[in-house]
């Protein structure tokens, strides 16, 4: 590879700029191309420093001065996008999901890795300060038996969010934040069952949407998820990670605070929270140093793909009302 290398942006949303804002910081990468559907926003963001643009991104990944790929588009572009990068063979970086389905993501998994091109998949809420903070922790609490999320995100519903579009994939398919932490933390799930619910559809899009999941883990442990998304104001919002286990819990609040709390729940502990910043710069750095063989990827694929049978299974409990019993994965 070059010393500085030419960076191929595909997509031109808020994730497109914000990497483009960290690429701009580094003196080993050079943005050479950014593809949008819409070629006037890939114009607007690739004239400032000198990259071309485009409309086709087949092309962008095809060019000479392209070593290496950030898929940073809607969410049904990322499964081809990453093929086509892998079978040019230049390393390529995806925000989380890979694919829409497991099936897909694991023939991506398996071409990248027998054609030896770095496959890099975004899993940034790995990095947020608070939850750092209670991964580190988790030994005090000796062995798991409950996990908890409950979460209210309200924003408004604009065309451009695609999180209110069933098109753009099932719930956890969208977010990585939930099945993600909980791998973290748990381990493989044995089963799940759970419903989800939509309010204000009109075609694929919605106005609000509950997820609620049960789970299983490890001998005798229970997980459970209450995920809402609204685009009108509610009690809210609010959000809380626990995990409990033999030694009492860790709970994460607000994505701020981590508290200990002791087995007989009568006396809490705040844990420290390192400030940290520029989560999209440390994901940036990973992909870098794996490219230059000085590194490795935070999320490991068969994390990446643990993530997402959590996910398949919980769509598959959900579209049947059954529970789904997860197969222990040999990975």
């Amino acid at each position: 590879m070059p010393t500085v290398l030419g960076i191929a942006i595909l997509g031109s949303g808020r994730v497109a700029r914000a990497r483009l804002r960290e690429l701009n910081e580094r003196y080993d990468t050079r943005v050479a191309v950014v593809a949008s559907r819409n070629f006037d926003r890939a114009y607007e963001l690739a004239f400032p420093i000198a990259a071309a643009a485009t409309d086709e991104w087949e092309e962008a990944i095809a060019r000479r001065d392209v070593d290496a790929v950030m898929v940073c588009s809607t969410n049904p572009y990322h499964a081809p996008m990453v093929r086509a990068s892998i079978e040019a063979g230049k390393p390529v970086s995806v925000d989380y999901p890979l694919a829409l389905s497991l099936a897909e993501a694991e023939g991506l998994v398996e071409l990248a890795q027998s054609r030896g091109v770095v496959l890099h998949v975004e899993h940034i809420e790995l990095l947020s300060a608070w939850f750092v903070t209670l991964r580190d922790a988790l030994p005090r609490l000796g062995q798991l038996h409950h996990l908890t999320w409950h979460n209210l995100s309200h924003r408004a519903a604009t065309p451009e969010d695609w999180t209110y579009d069933r098109a753009h994939g099932f719930s956890l398919f969208q977010q990585a934040s939930l099945p993600s932490r909980i791998i973290t933390c748990v381990g493989q799930a044995t089963w799940i069952e759970g419903e989800e619910t939509f309010l204000g559809e009109q075609g694929t899009r919605f106005g609000r949407r509950a997820t609620r999941l049960r789970f299983g883990f490890g001998k005798e442990g229970v997980g459970e998820i209450e995920d809402i998304l609204t685009s009108e104001p509610e009690t809210g919002p609010s959000a809380e990670f626990q995990v409990t286990g033999e030694q009492g819990a860790l709970v994460g609040k607000q994505h701020r605070e981590v508290w200990y709390a002791n087995p007989t729940g009568n006396s809490f502990e705040a844990l420290p929270v390192m400030p940290r910043s520029g989560l999209f710069a440390q994901d940036i750095a990973v992909f870098l140093d794996t490219i230059a063989g000085q590194g490795r990827p935070y999320a490991a694929l068969n994390h990446v793909l643990e993530t997402l049978r959590f996910a398949d299974a919980a769509e598959r409990a959900v579209k049947s009302g059954q529970r789904i019993v997860l197969s222990p994965s040999t990975a």
